[in-house]
């Protein structure tokens, strides 16, 4: 699919009304700024009543409280979205919180958040009619696998309900399963968009790109793992278009699966470093590569098939990382 076809398919949106979660996060910024760019009709479903430039249309539902679901059915009410994104998630950065009470109230909120919520936003766009639910999942959701195959969608997922550094990709696992148990009692088409590792603006400041960035363009040295993990890498923009794709799509043709959201190409978190490191000039010699430790849960290869993808849509990613990454280093340098 070519840019020009991908700009004609997004301009679909174009009055349609859409419901976004997690709409102030990373990707989720994104996501609002592309719907707004091919006028969609946004509206927000947030915890609290921030103030935002990007839409009036706000429904507050706090989905870590307890009684999230009767918050969601009082705010959404009859209303009809053509399409649901849930971004929604909880504990995509790790928690600095290692006591008893703290990992208890982590996986707490991980189920409640990550798996009951997002079921019962699923249900309620089912009894208003909505035509696509898009939801965001992730590829910590797959089971560590030895060798160095990409993953396919029907790989085993992570189950590991003994280690808290995991807690996060193992609700994931456990919201797909349950939302691909409760598609079929009805007409809404359902896609989990598993997706990959993913940079861009945007980002926090503690994840690798901009600790990189802010560290490296003032001179100053970057202690980092032996850097062999091989990742997938996507830029936010190609995400943000392959998720609205996927609920074009599926709207067009009934679906209720798991798609990866991915590059499909191996790169090591050393090759990404050095990268970062060409495009800031004269400064790979900071690149501290085996003063970190390597975190002992984290899987050595994860890259994620694009095959089934590819046969269920034309889309793919514009993107490549060989463009993409000195771009968003120049964008984080001229922004400080």
């Amino acid at each position: 699919m070519s840019s020009s076809d991908i700009l004609s398919n997004l301009e679909r949106f174009a009055g349609q009304s859409v419901l976004v979660t997690g709409a102030s996060g990373f990707i989720g910024l994104r996501l609002v700024l592309l719907l707004l760019a091919h006028r969609a009709q946004v509206t927000f479903l947030q915890r609290r009543a921030e103030p935002t430039a990007l839409s009036r249309d706000i429904l507050l539902a706090d989905l870590a409280e307890p009684d999230f679901e009767a918050r969601i059915a009082r705010v959404w009410g009859e209303r009809r979205f053509d399409t649901v994104f849930n971004l929604a998630a909880y504990g995509v950065m790790r928690s600095r919180d290692s006591s008893f009470e703290g990992r208890r109230r982590q996986r707490l909120l991980a189920q409640r958040v990550n798996v009951d919520a997002a079921l019962a936003l699923f249900r309620h766009a089912q009894k208003t009619g909505s035509n696509s639910f898009v939801q965001a999942g992730t590829c910590f959701e797959y089971a560590p696998l030895t060798g160095e195959a990409p993953r396919i969608e029907t790989d085993p997922l992570d189950r590991r309900d003994n280690l808290d550094s995991v807690i996060y990709g193992v609700s994931k696992a456990r919201t797909t399963e349950a939302l691909l148990r409760s598609a079929p009692s009805g007409t809404l088409s359902l896609v989990v968009a598993r997706i990959f590792n993913v940079y861009g603006p945007g980002e926090k400041a503690e994840r690798l790109l901009p600790s990189l960035v802010q560290n490296l363009s003032h001179c100053r040295r970057v202690p980092l793992s032996v850097g062999l993990h091989i990742k997938d890498y996507l830029h936010v923009d190609d995400v943000v278009e392959g998720l609205c794709v996927l609920a074009l799509t599926t709207r067009d043709r009934k679906f209720q699966g798991v798609l990866n959201l991915s590059s499909g190409l191996p790169v090591s978190v050393a090759q990404f470093s050095r990268a970062v490191a060409h495009t800031i000039g004269d400064c790979e010699h900071l690149l501290s590569f085996g003063e970190r430790p390597v975190h002992p849960d984290e899987v050595p290869v994860l890259i994620g098939s694009t095959a089934a993808r590819d046969i269920f849509t034309e889309w793919r990613p514009r993107r490549p990382l060989y463009v993409g990454l000195p771009s968003v280093v120049r964008h984080m340098m001229a922004k400080g």
